[in-house]
């Protein structure tokens, strides 16, 4: 028996189109190599939901569901740069 690929029933025409691209980019997202914080290599990768891990430094911390920054984030780590100076 052959190994279907995760959520096989979604990559059916049954459920429409714009569902299915809708999944295969969440998909993409959360699969995709980003870039550590800490160390600023290619390697971070999520773990779970919401968790992120580099494989070379060991830097684990919590982020986005599919992206390690979201854009919630990214406003409010502006506002804390100019509200300390930094």
């Amino acid at each position: 028996m052959t190994k279907r690929p995760p959520m096989a029933k979604l990559r059916t025409p049954r459920y429409g189109l714009r569902i299915r691209r809708q999944y295969e980019a969440v998909l993409a997202k959360s699969k995709a190599k980003y870039k550590c914080p800490r160390c600023g290599a290619e390697a971070l990768r999520r773990i779970r939901l919401g968790i992120w891990k580099c494989k070379k430094c060991g830097f684990e911390f919590a982020g986005g569901a599919w992206e390690p920054r979201t854009s919630v984030s990214t406003t409010a780590e502006a506002g804390l740069a100019r509200v300390t100076g930094r």
